[in-house]
């Protein structure tokens, strides 16, 4: 059976994420200033870490997918794909 995976060339810079999708994003990029792993999570780690429950964080991830923000590489796994986010702190 083959996995299907998420994935996308193109990011949407206009899209604004929500408040739950800003934590889901806080967790992926988590470490990348001290040279931890960073960048994956799997949905549990998600739940773990911001207390949103398993359904809200399937449905926020949904909308980061479709923006390209985030991918999902395997399945049960997400992995940050572009955060436009820097690029408005930097040029502002």
């Amino acid at each position: 059976m083959a996995t299907r995976t998420q994935t996308t060339d193109m990011v949407n810079e206009n899209f604004a994420p929500s408040d739950r999708q800003e934590k889901l994003l806080n967790v992926l990029i988590d470490g990348r200033d001290d040279e931890s792993p960073w960048g994956y999570a799997t949905v549990k780690r998600f739940t773990e870490e911001t207390d949103l429950r398993k359904q809200y964080v399937n449905r926020e991830l949904e909308g980061l997918l479709g923006a390209g923000w985030v991918e999902k590489p395997h399945r049960g796994l997400y992995r940050v794909n572009e955060d436009p986010r820097e690029n408005a702190h930097s040029e502002g």
